[in-house]
């Protein structure tokens, strides 16, 4: 059990809505992260323009998809805010097609507090949990629920999502592109980030990417999450900016150039399985970067309850790890390396 600051914050205490959130003592923090810099200014863009709060809709020339680049679907995720917030000062107007910014969870961002940060995660749920049809048709309240149902009428006209995420634990970028091939193959042609996960939905509720028509087996929209490397870092902010420009170029909205370049060839992370607390004494060994490998099979990772986890096969991804999952949650996902082509990961003895 944490004390002190730390415990005020809300990182590491089973009682806390914020909790797992990990700690991982450093300084100057109590709370154990490092903080790089600071949020963007987002209140010059609260009015929007498109009758909904913090939401702009810009118009090309040419006709074209409509896309949309999201950014604090969780408040304290503010990499991607910097991202958004640049392409709105500059004057952004796409080459064809309709260009969405929209900054997601901004009540939950006004409680950010670099000694508090996760208290600025959400205000009632998690709203990267919500987008279930059902759940927005039922007669459950909260601000979040309220924000998802304000946007749902907007979200159906979009045709490519991109959604800004960091994490809590250092990792390189990387893109969640769901379970469908037509998104696994747009997230592999935009060239970064390299790291393409086809990953399977979560126990725990629907994410914005997951809204059914991008997941329509017979349609043609896309969605991406992109976890842009640990939040509140300088380089997390540099990879966001970089993850919207490829977005834009591969799909003709700018203009390319050799800020293009790509770290090589995309390499898919096929999840094989995902474990999911079932008691509340389910804890992992460590806390563990957001990737990393295990090369050998029953490898011991934790246990929940009675029951041991363990890899499942060799050369086992690691993804997502959370060290003490309530009952319900994820605990980490496992999965390979398509053609056995991968990159270089951190590595668990």
């Amino acid at each position: 059990m944490l004390t002190g600051a730390a415990a005020a914050a809300g990182v590491g205490d089973p009682r806390s809505p914020h909790y797992p959130r990990p700690a991982n003592p450093t300084p100057p923090w109590p709370h154990g992260f490092p903080i790089e810099g600071a949020p963007p200014d987002i209140a010059p863009w609260a009015a929007g323009n498109a009758g909904i709060p913090f939401l702009w809709s810009l118009d090309g020339a040419a006709p074209g998809p409509h896309a949309a680049i999201v950014a604090l679907t969780h408040g304290e995720e503010w990499s991607g805010a910097h991202a958004v917030a640049a392409l709105l000062r500059a004057g952004a107007r796409p080459a064809r097609g309709r260009l969405s910014l929209l900054f997601h969870n901004w009540r939950a961002h006004a409680r950010w507090n670099p000694a508090e940060p996760n208290r600025a995660f959400h205000i009632d749920r998690d709203l990267n949990r919500v987008w279930d049809p059902a759940l927005l048709d039922g007669d459950a309240a909260g601000d979040e629920l309220d924000r998802a149902r304000e946007l749902r009428p907007w979200l159906d006209t979009v045709d490519h999502l991109l959604d800004l995420h960091s994490t809590q634990q250092p990792s390189p970028a990387f893109a969640l592109a769901g379970t469908q091939d037509r998104s696994v193959a747009f997230a592999c042609a935009l060239g970064f980030p390299r790291i393409v996960v086809r990953d399977l939905p979560h126990a725990a509720g629907r994410r914005m990417r997951d809204w059914p028509p991008f997941e329509d087996p017979s349609g043609t929209r896309t969605a991406l999450v992109v976890e842009c490397g640990q939040h509140w870092v300088a380089g997390t902010v540099a990879n966001a900016h970089r993850a919207a420009r490829a977005f834009l170029v591969h799909l003709g909205m700018m203009p390319g150039g050799a800020a293009m370049a790509t770290e090589g060839p995309a390499a898919v992370i096929e999840t094989t399985g995902t474990v999911t607390a079932a008691t509340d004494a389910c804890e992992l060994l460590a806390s563990w970067p957001d990737l990393c490998l295990v090369r050998r099979a029953g490898t011991l990772l934790g246990h929940d309850g009675a029951a041991a986890i363990r890899s499942p096969h060799d050369d086992a991804v690691v993804m997502l790890p959370v060290r003490r999952p309530r009952p319900g949650l994820t605990a980490l996902r496992f999965g390979r390396w398509r053609d056995g082509r991968g990159v270089a990961l951190p590595e668990i003895p």
